[in-house]
């Protein structure tokens, strides 16, 4: 029921009319753009897409995703499609199409960029502004450069670097039915912030080194502590935590061996 409130409330911000029935209510097929319902029919009446989803399968980004494929196609491209994110250990995602909220998510750095590459397939635009905020800096910069060096030079795309003053994300999440990080998200999403038509200066300091060698303990149960060269690889994205922290048992094993 938790989940069903908080999908109505995402259905409800769409200009889609979408509706849940129970496997036993007759459906008025030709009233809605979106139904789910676990009955079994065929999966096409007319030009009318039929989601057949048990609700035990359901998720949130499952059913958001068909939420905009519906819009697409009464619209066949966005005029704007605006891509939040919140820096952090857990990075937050949001698509904004046209006003609609359309996703929102949580990312690890290292596959960031492959769920923004899904979302400009997914809610294909005329043009696409990504919103950066700029805190905690040192993450920031390391999101901002490795999405800059891929979709820097696309002219339907600008990059931006919001402020995130003054914000608390924590507070308006109590009122949405969108985590924290999520939340964040869509917050810079909807503020405007400054161009970046080159890549910003960045280094990582040893306060996120010494952070992500603490992460490394605590996921490994103190078994490993990685070492500054493999923390730097996972600040920046290159890889993450979890096979970092396998490299380092390989190492050792090898090292235990010879």
């Amino acid at each position: 029921m938790r989940y069903y409130h908080k999908l109505s409330k995402i259905l409800a911000a769409s200009p889609l009319k979408a509706k849940f029935f129970a496997e036993n209510q007759s459906i008025p097929y030709e009233k809605f753009d979106l139904i789910i319902s676990p009955h079994k029919s065929k999966d096409q009446i007319g030009d009318f897409p039929i989601f057949h989803l048990p609700f035990d399968q359901i998720n949130p980004s499952l059913v958001i995703k068909i939420i905009g494929i519906i819009a697409r196609k009464k619209e066949p491209k966005f005029k704007l499609l605006i891509l939040g994110i919140d820096p952090g250990k857990q990075i937050g995602l949001a698509a904004i199409c046209d006003g609609m909220t359309l996703a929102a998510e949580t990312s690890r750095l290292n596959q960031l960029t492959k769920k923004i590459e899904e979302y400009l397939i997914l809610f294909p635009s005329e043009r696409v502004v990504i919103r950066v905020g700029d805190q905690p800096s040192s993450v920031s910069k390391v999101v901002f450069n490795k999405l800059f060096t891929i979709f820097g030079n696309v002219d339907s795309i600008k990059l931006e670097i919001v402020q995130e003053a003054f914000s608390n994300p924590r507070k308006i999440a109590l009122t949405t039915p969108f985590s924290s990080d999520e939340t964040a998200a869509i917050t810079i999403a909807h503020r405007t912030g400054k161009t970046k038509k080159h890549l910003v200066r960045n280094y990582i300091p040893i306060g996120r080194i010494k952070e992500i060698q603490k992460w490394s303990r605590n996921l490994s149960k103190n078994r490993i502590t990685l070492d500054a060269e493999l923390a730097q690889f996972v600040a920046l994205g290159e890889i993450s935590l979890e096979e970092a922290i396998k490299q380092k048992e390989r190492h050792l094993e090898v090292k235990k061996n010879d």
